[in-house]
């Protein structure tokens, strides 16, 4: 019996199939079988794995969805570990032994992850990565709760505890890993390390690309956790109010990224911060709203990048927010959502080299918010931002030649 079993769900991927099955043989850990589940596919997907002369086993079923993809290939699995790889994605070699290692270290943990870098049609590397543990103090619970971050094909899982979950969910066409994790958690931990080593194709036809299947898949999952979104929200728990503000914390980022509408992301971040205040501190939401329509898979970058006019467009947005609104917590909200943006606007600013712009929006993030003086981040930023970048890079040289 392999210690590892690879699951390939493949629905007319087939033109990338072949280097996703590669991508396993090429694992510097071997104790593994490869199952292909062709999912109903009607491009050749029994013809590419042929080629593979006996190495790779072939279930072929009815179209069942992802979900159903992957449950065959569970079902028919040998090993105490399973590894869920999409066929469109690749693993770099070695990505078995490092999430075998993390089982071992963590043998009660029902699923370990890694980060995923993000490549475009043609193989060809992005520079945006997914997946990064998170930072916070909160529980992985609380975190996912609010938002999905783990790619599935960066994922190595514990049969046993998935299948005693009872598998993915088949009414779910997508978010169903989603919906896995958060069901997991319940009596399982889920153990993730920063190390990149997988390869993540974005592209079109991937289920992430469409905004309007996503929208409702996402708020299915949110419904089957936390209920349906009712009027009395002043009487919600505080896991629902995280859900639906990480729900509309969705539908902003989306407005913006699939459908460039601000006017949508606007009223989309109204009821994120009037479900869950906490939100107004987030730095990652509002970083990524500082981003705009910035394409994925170069999120972060400087590539195709307005910064300054984003800045304007995200002020523009908080202004109509709590001038428009009548309710009392929400306009309590109003310097620390400010705050917090002009912080994020400061660090993307600084990221992307822009020195000047950093320095200034995060003289405003000081004003809003007094407290930010006493952050050793801030001050650092402060400082090179202050420098400017003739004297940061002059610094830089200094340190990497006296080895600093």
């Amino acid at each position: 019996m392999p210690a590892v079993s690879v699951v390939i769900p493949n629905y007319n991927h087939t033109r990338y199939l072949r280097s996703a099955i590669q991508s396993v043989i090429n694992q510097t850990y071997q104790d593994i079988e490869i199952i292909v589940v062709d999912d109903g596919s009607t491009d050749g997907c029994a013809e590419v794995v042929s080629g593979f002369c006996g190495r790779v086993r072939y279930i072929r079923q009815e179209n069942q969805g992802l979900a159903g993809a992957r449950n065959t290939g569970i079902r028919a699995a040998s090993g105490k570990l399973v590894g869920l790889l999409d066929a469109d994605d690749q693993w770099l070699p070695e990505f078995l032994e490092r999430m075998v290692a993390l089982a071992l270290v963590h043998p009660n943990a029902a699923a370990y992850y890694c980060c995923a870098r993000a490549m475009d049609e043609a193989s060809r590397d992005l520079p945006q990565v997914f997946g990064r543990p998170p930072r916070s103090s909160q529980s992985l619970y609380e975190t996912l709760l609010r938002a999905s971050f783990i790619i599935p094909s960066a994922t190595v899982v514990r049969r046993e505890a998935v299948v005693a979950a009872d598998l993915f969910d088949k009414n779910l066409r997508s978010c169903e890993d989603w919906d896995l994790w958060l069901r997991l958690l319940a009596t399982h931990e889920l153990v993730g390390t920063p190390q990149c080593l997988v390869r993540y194709r974005v592209h079109e036809n991937t289920l992430s690309a469409r905004a309007d299947s996503m929208r409702n898949a996402v708020r299915a999952v949110v419904e089957k956790h936390v209920g349906v979104e009712d009027a009395d929200i002043h009487h919600w728990s505080a896991a629902k109010r995280r859900a639906y503000g990480g729900l509309y914390r969705y539908y902003a980022l989306t407005a913006l990224m699939r459908d460039h509408d601000w006017q949508a992301a606007t009223l989309y971040l109204s009821r994120a911060l009037g479900a869950d205040p906490s939100l107004s501190t987030d730095l990652d939401f509002f970083y990524d709203l500082a981003l705009g329509e910035q394409p994925t898979g170069y999120r972060g970058t400087s590539h195709g990048l307005d910064l300054r006019g984003n800045a304007g467009r995200l002020t523009n947005m908080l202004d109509e927010v709590f001038h428009c609104s009548q309710d009392p917590r929400l306009l309590r909200l109003d310097r620390q959502a400010r705050g917090t943006a002009s912080y994020a606007i400061g660090l993307l600013a600084y990221n992307t080299e822009q020195l000047s712009l950093s320095l200034q929006y995060m003289r405003k993030a000081v004003r809003f918010l007094p407290s930010l003086v006493c952050d050793r981040r801030v001050a650092s930023l402060f400082t090179k931002a202050a420098l400017g970048r003739a004297n940061l890079n002059r610094l830089r040289r200094l340190r990497a030649q006296a080895g600093w």
